[in-house]
């Protein structure tokens, strides 16, 4: 078995993982998620749809990790993801992270260097979920 295909089994569990880590925090009303979001919908009912588009951004991670799982371990009906679930997570992602947006500002306030190490910490480990992606997306494997 070559690494890369260990490499990618591997990463299925750690992305599902990251996942699952994502969903419990935002759905648990006293994790810093919940609390964050709680307190600011009710000072502005506005704030639900930040909160909204988190879900839909966890909602969407789940079905990918499916699709990385399938790309990890050779499972036909899911090697191909379609173009569109791409596009859609790429929207959520931008969109759906307003508690790490204002962490990363506040970061960036008191030292840049503080910010690019969260920057990297949030960024790196879902970068190979993204490749995975695009070459399912893209039939790129």
């Amino acid at each position: 078995m070559s690494r890369m295909k260990i490499f990618w089994k591997f990463y299925a569990f750690l992305f599902y993982l990251i996942v699952l880590s994502n969903a419990i925090q935002l759905l648990c009303k006293d994790s810093l998620l919940g609390v964050y979001y709680n307190t600011t919908i009710v000072f502005s009912q506005w704030f639900i749809i930040p909160y909204f588009l988190n879900i839909l951004n966890v909602l969407i991670a789940c079905i990918v990790s499916l699709y990385i799982f399938g790309y990890a371990f050779d499972i036909q009906a899911l090697s191909k993801a379609p173009k569109w679930l791409f596009y859609v997570r790429i929207f959520t992602e931008c969109s759906g992270h307003n508690y790490e947006i204002k962490m990363l500002q506040s970061y960036f306030s008191h030292d840049n260097i503080w910010g690019y190490a969260l920057l990297a910490a949030l960024f790196f480990p879902i970068l190979p979920s993204y490749i995975a992606q695009w070459r399912m997306s893209f039939s790129l494997r």
